[in-house]
């Protein structure tokens, strides 16, 4: 008799429950820091969105770092290279451009395009943001209590 109940434990479906994961949430919080950038910019030039930028670069590095060691999808590996190349790629024009132009002088990485550099943080922000995406679409879940 005792085992009739375990066979039939062992026949219930498994329900998958659904991922968490609110992308307006994400959406909010980026508009929140790329206003935030800007009113940086609009007080206190080019300097200010660099040092703003550079925290979320270096952030990025970091996420991207682990996700490459710690996560087995092979989708979430690649878009975090893609996040950190193209990131860092409009941090670079940010920089350069940016100090040029706060200087008194002409974009040296495109001068066709002016404002380029006043772009970028959108971009750079936007990578940081997508990699905040694939760690909690492909991350480790926390359910119930979590240990440090």
């Amino acid at each position: 008799m005792s085992e009739e109940p375990q066979e039939e434990e062992a026949k219930k479906p498994v329900v998958s429950h659904g991922r968490p994961f609110n992308p307006l949430a994400t959406y909010a919080i980026y508009a929140g820091l790329i206003l935030i950038g800007y009113i940086l910019f609009w007080l206190f030039s080019y300097p200010a969105l660099i040092a703003f930028t550079m925290f979320f670069v270096i952030i990025l590095f970091q996420d991207t770092r682990h996700i490459l060691k710690t996560y087995e999808s092979s989708f979430a590996r690649k878009a975090a290279v893609v996040n950190l190349c193209y990131s860092v790629f409009f941090f670079i024009i940010l920089t350069v451009n940016g100090i040029a132009l706060s200087n008194g002088f002409p974009p040296p990485i495109w001068p066709e395009y002016t404002e380029l550099a006043a772009w970028s943080p959108v971009y750079i922000l936007g990578g940081t943001f997508g990699i905040a995406n694939i760690k909690r679409l492909y991350g480790p879940r926390r359910t119930g209590f979590q240990y440090p």
